[in-house]
């Protein structure tokens, strides 16, 4: 059974089986009827992957910005190009030499290997504590003193880049963390606010956590009746000034918010540092990233720490959502072509796709997380990925990687104690106006369907469109 529909929002025109029942004619005419989505932008394509064929279609080859659904093309990519099991090195390692009273005269390098989850919470079994190791090592080696610099070297990315099209209010926070060579705690610190329970006065911050030297914060955070978390950082990459604007819940003595690193790679260097010296090595120079490569430089090797396998940094990008690792992906694809930059990266991504075989027309990619308004996709374009990782070698490393409807990730809320829980695995997006699904749903009469849906400039809160969605795609799971 198939459903067409074509033209704006509402059915300009329509191409349906006469057999369907009124029930399954009326599916998508019923959903795209709602007010909230009058103005809106709505593409949908569905199809059964075992015969390929398209069940319901709807400003399928209309480019729309997909938000976070947009990870799936660099997770698959990535899977497709590096395999599940690849991993990413951190290196220590020493310059110059040791005397016999054990001082190094030279410098300690901290290399990195674009490892997007280096000292991550979510893989806190694989790393340990990372500072504590690297300090381990370098005491293991004999060094008492170093009559040198500890340097982060982050040069494997080059200088730090963005693209210009991602808007000022996202950098400064944790999902703006930019991609470094160089990574450390998902790019993210935590600032503690005490707010009182009087609505509107002021808030104070209590702690920053992980300490990051030099980092200086204007707050004109007020408390609020609303509970929710409405502050937002101001502040720019490789810059230590914040501004911290909005308003946080009344009356709470530990309330917390997350903003993006400034320079990952400098972080690494000021906490080795301290710990060294906590462990009585003294250091003469100083700390700081470097974004020039030093591999002319020789240099002996202390420790590696290699990164979880590129199956388990997928799992987490798609069910998490991780912008950071998405676009540190994205910077390895660009880097196998010389070209480690985001924008650069979208067209390595483009022409990636384009080579297995899917249409490349209004596809625009200008990053691999989604955070950008001027990246594009159709909702044809993302079948395609969809059909094509059903299809692959990594079929289910890909799909346990989205979020499941019901019980994980970002999904498991989503349709909990309906037909669509444990039944919907998927990616979602969202964003101001914009939600998005893309994934696969095994249907009640045991059809495994992919589905693309995306929506641009609804008209209504977030959590009514999502409950609109979810009963759409309850009817999916009924219907065909």
């Amino acid at each position: 059974m198939s459903i067409f529909i074509n033209g704006g929002c509402t059915s300009a025109g329509s191409k349906m089986s006469a057999q369907q029942p009124d029930s399954t004619k009326n599916l998508l005419e019923k959903f795209l009827s709602s007010k909230s989505l009058a103005h809106s932008t709505v593409a949908i394509k569905i199809i059964d992957l075992q015969s390929n064929e398209v069940l319901v279609s709807h400003n399928e080859s209309l480019t729309v910005v997909p938000a976070s659904v947009q990870k799936i093309f660099i997770t698959a990519a990535a899977l497709e190009t590096f395999t599940p099991y690849h991993t990413f090195s951190t290196i220590l390692s020493y310059s110059g030499e040791i005397d016999k009273g054990d001082v190094l005269h030279g410098d300690l390098y901290i290399i990195g290997g674009g490892d997007p989850t280096f000292g991550s919470p979510y893989f806190g079994d694989n790393y340990g504590n990372v500072i504590n190791r690297l300090s381990d090592a370098t005491k293991a080696a004999g060094i008492k003193k170093i009559n040198g610099n500890i340097i982060g070297d982050a040069s494997i990315f080059g200088e730090p880049n963005i693209p210009g099209t991602w808007i000022w209010e996202d950098i400064g926070n944790y999902f703006g963390a930019i991609p470094s060579g160089l990574n450390i705690y998902d790019n993210s610190y935590e600032i503690a606010f005490r707010s009182k329970k009087k609505p509107g006065t002021p808030t104070t911050i209590l702690r920053i956590t992980p300490e990051i030297t030099g980092l200086a914060f204007e707050n004109h955070v007020i408390s609020a009746k609303d509970n929710r978390d409405n502050a937002w950082i101001f502040g720019s990459y490789l810059d230590n000034k914040r501004v911290i604007t909005g308003a946080i819940p009344a009356g709470k003595e530990n309330f917390i918010i997350k903003g993006a690193i400034p320079d990952p790679a400098k972080l690494v260097t000021e906490q080795l540092a301290e710990k060294l010296k906590t462990n009585g090595i003294a250091i003469t120079g100083n700390t700081h990233s470097s974004f020039s490569a030093s591999s002319k430089i020789q240099k002996r090797t202390l420790l590696e720490i290699k990164s979880p396998n590129l199956a388990d940094i997928i799992n987490k990008t798609n069910s998490k959502s991780v912008n950071l690792y998405a676009d540190v992906l994205l910077m390895h694809l660009a880097a196998t072509a010389g070209k480690p930059s985001l924008t650069e990266g979208g067209k390595i991504l483009k022409s990636f796709w384009k080579d297995k075989g899917m249409h490349s027309e209004g596809i625009f990619l200008m990053d691999g997380s989604g955070s950008s308004r001027s990246n594009g996709v159709t909702a044809d374009q993302i079948v395609f990925v969809l059909k094509y990782m059903n299809d692959s070698h990594y079929s289910e490393i890909f799909q346990e990687s989205l979020a499941t409807a019901g019980v994980s990730g970002t999904l498991r809320n989503f349709g909990k104690g309906s037909s669509l829980e444990s039944n919907f695995y998927a990616k979602s997006g969202s964003m101001a106006r914009i939600q998005s699904y893309a994934g696969y749903l095994t249907v009640a009469s045991g059809k495994k369907l992919a589905i693309a849906l995306i929506i641009n400039n609804f008209d209504d809160e977030p959590a009514i469109i999502k409950n609109q969605i979810k009963d759409f795609l309850i009817e999916v799971y009924q219907n065909l």
